[in-house]
């Protein structure tokens, strides 16, 4: 990846991260709503997460991904995070087949996309993309 790549992966999840806060202070809000309020949240939220997270997820695992687990010699080093995104997926899933009046249900959900989502990023973020930017490491002749 060049280092504009890796730059506009940063932007981006600078601006996911912040997009993110929705789904929280959503959780926080759903027990004072009125169901058609809730409705409307629920909507909202789900609209988010899969116009804007799960595409993201699907770029991340043709460019991210690939980049990565090529500088590490393996096509299974970045397995941990395409679990993440199964693990996301579920959740959404999950938050779209529940009853709107299943408040406890809802706000754990939420409360959950939004921990899972925030650690994924911050992996990415701390783990993978120093890992792209520092110069190729030397062959090992050993």
């Amino acid at each position: 990846m060049t280092t504009q790549e890796i730059e506009t992966v940063r932007e981006g999840h600078f601006k996911l991260r912040h997009d993110l806060e929705y789904i929280r202070l959503a959780a926080q809000a759903l027990p004072k709503t009125f169901p058609e309020e809730r409705h409307a949240l629920l909507e909202r939220v789900l609209r988010y997460l899969r116009g804007t997270v799960l595409p993201h997820a699907e770029e991340e695992e043709e460019s991210l991904y690939p980049a990565v687990a090529k500088l590490l010699g393996n096509p299974e080093a970045t397995r941990t995070m395409t679990h993440d995104h199964l693990a996301i997926r579920a959740r959404i899933v999950e938050l779209a087949a529940t009853k709107e009046n299943e408040v406890d249900r809802l706000q754990e959900l939420l409360y959950g996309l939004y921990a899972l989502i925030t650690v994924h990023f911050w992996k990415e973020d701390q783990l993978y993309l120093p890992l792209l930017e520092r110069p190729p490491w030397p062959a090992f002749d050993g």
